[in-house]
């Protein structure tokens, strides 16, 4: 390494600051090693990689103590314990695991392009000039969709799923659907702290992740795709299967069981969110998050519907938006 002469004192300049993978694992071996493999060789060095298993019974505890051994500085393992059932709370185990200034989130199936690193943690550190490091900050990006022989299926999972990534700046949309992708993600120390109060009511981890950089933090949406976002039959959360007709998603859209399960998961996750974060919110957003809850109380149906209109928690091209309107 270069060094620097200062007067009679000689200095090293610092590395790059380093950012730790998180890795969660299930009877993953299928896919494990090229997803590992695709995550150790970003271009962005100053990267480790730290893996949960979550009671495996495949080879996957195999394929992770391998890579443990063989890069003792670069992959970590955390003790086993008890299965959680649940990726949210094997993320959660790992987060809490975590010492890094900078975290990324990692499936176990995927396959990450050589420069997805680099890339989002260049626009950490834009966002980092302009609101200061100490701000919750994330960063989070599109990603290329590809079938379990890594086909491509659909250029970009955002216009796929319809996802409209700068909802992640407006409270009322974001409240009714997630735009940030886990394995997109990269956020900072401060933002990680916060999210350790994700409770049993949020969904996932990274939509929890999502409300706190809206809320409390900044975000960015990075136009990009960082990653081959493989679908085959085993995954827990991805895209719509490409056979599903329009009929059928307009079915599942207006099917009202499913819609309102939808509906108190989104109700239950905002009053847990107002409980825990309710010091640090703005009286903005606490209105905002008290209205939401509103429009899901008992009460008259004409004032639930007005504040549902009246605080824009819709849009007016949706579907299931329009649907939601009509339950409530």
């Amino acid at each position: 390494m270069a060094h620097v002469e200062v007067g009679a004192e000689i200095m090293t300049p610092p590395a790059k600051p380093e950012v730790e993978v998180l890795l969660a694992t299930y009877n993953g071996e299928r896919f494990l090693r090229e997803q590992i493999d695709s995550i150790l060789a970003q271009d962005y060095v100053h990267l480790r990689v730290l893996a949960r298993d979550d009671g495996s019974s495949d080879a996957t505890i195999s394929i992770l103590n391998e890579y443990a051994e063989k890069l003792p500085n670069r992959f970590r393992i955390v003790p086993p314990g008890p299965a959680t059932g649940s990726p949210k709370d094997n993320f959660l185990l790992l987060m809490r695991a975590s010492s890094a200034q900078y975290i990324c989130f990692s499936d176990q199936d995927d396959i990450w392009l050589s420069d997805k690193v680099s890339r989002t943690k260049q626009a950490m550190d834009e966002l980092e000039s302009r609101w200061g490091a100490d701000a919750p900050l994330l960063v989070f990006t599109d990603a290329r969709v590809v079938d379990d022989q890594l086909r491509t299926l659909h250029e970009s999972f955002w216009a796929h799923e319809k996802i409209e990534p700068d909802r992640i700046h407006h409270l009322p949309l974001l409240l009714g659907r997630n735009v940030v992708t886990g394995c997109t993600m990269l956020l900072n120390r401060r933002l990680l702290e916060l999210s350790f109060a994700m409770p049993s009511e949020a969904s996932m981890h990274d939509r929890w992740i999502g409300l706190l950089a809206c809320t409390i933090g900044k975000a960015c949406a990075l136009k990009a795709q960082t990653l081959l976002y493989r679908q085959h039959d085993r995954n827990i959360v991805g895209t719509e299967k490409s056979t599903v007709s329009l009929l059928r998603l307009f079915r599942r859209l207006v099917k009202r069981e499913a819609r309102q399960m939808q509906w108190a998961i989104s109700q239950r996750q905002a009053e847990a969110f107002l409980r825990a974060y309710s010091a640090e919110l703005s009286s903005k957003h606490r209105d905002m998050l008290g209205a939401y809850l509103h429009c899901g109380a008992r009460g008259s149906r004409i004032f639930r519907i007005t504040t549902f209109i009246r605080y824009g928690f819709y849009r007016l091209s949706s579907i299931r938006d329009l649907a939601i309107m009509f339950d409530i």
